[in-house]
């Protein structure tokens, strides 16, 4: 995710949790985390070097926890997650590595508290892979348009690997990636591509939420529990 996006997502995963949605405060906390953790390498590193200078000994700290448990293949693994994530720091990436485990485990928390746990096992089951599968296409789009590299694993990199081998596909990508970078090319052009980054960011937020209403809508049709909504109405 991007600086915005993960902006965005803390605060209404702080305001589910707020609400009563407690599973949502880890993830809100790991969105928190890897929000300042961008802004401190990039869009906001003039006003937040302290930040920068914590997650540094943050860094080292992890960093001697994986050498300890796993040698020179945890140090190799954990810079491995933060190239693929795109994070500024090791701190950064685990916590942006844990925002989907952590929403797994509060979807599971919802269900175990529903008093119709049948249905609403099928109802998040719906809602969590329609918001996986917007976000990893949502991604893919992302990363081809600012030409960052596609996940390799994961649903994501399941996506990125489907989409590579289609030639229409490719060829979009090429011509918005050429738009982009374009972008840079005239005047204001990294004001122009900061916007457009932005937008991207906004365009991931909008599509992930969307996705996720429409497959829950999608789960209570599937586990009827809309009609006997509709009948006690």
């Amino acid at each position: 995710m991007g600086t915005i996006s993960s902006v965005i997502f803390a605060v209404r995963n702080g305001k589910k949790a707020i609400d009563g949605d407690k599973g949502r405060i880890p993830v809100a906390g790991c969105q928190l985390v890897s929000s300042v953790d961008k802004g401190s390498s990039a869009l906001f590193s003039s006003i937040t070097k302290g930040t920068g200078s914590l997650f540094s000994k943050a860094d080292g700290a992890v960093e001697a926890v994986f050498k300890g448990i796993g040698g020179t293949s945890g140090e190799e693994a954990l810079n491995e997650i933060v190239k693929t994530t795109q994070a500024g720091s090791k701190i950064g990436a685990i916590a942006q590595k844990a925002v989907n485990p952590l929403l797994c485990v509060a979807s599971g928390i919802r269900v175990l508290k529903d008093d119709d746990q049948y249905a609403a096992l099928i109802e998040e089951t719906s809602a969590m892979g329609a918001m996986f599968g917007a976000e990893g296409l949502i991604k893919y789009a992302r990363n081809a348009i600012t030409g960052n590299a596609q996940a390799k694993k994961g649903f994501a990199g399941f996506i990125a690997k489907s989409a590579d081998n289609s030639k229409t596909i490719q060829n979009i990508s090429a011509k918005a990636s050429k738009w982009f970078e374009n972008l840079a090319k005239g005047e204001h052009g990294k004001g122009k591509q900061l916007i457009a980054r932005i937008g991207l960011d906004a365009l991931f937020v909008a599509g992930s939420v969307c996705a996720f209403n429409l497959g829950h809508k999608l789960g209570t049709v599937l586990s009827h529990r809309n009609n006997s909504k509709e009948n006690k109405e």
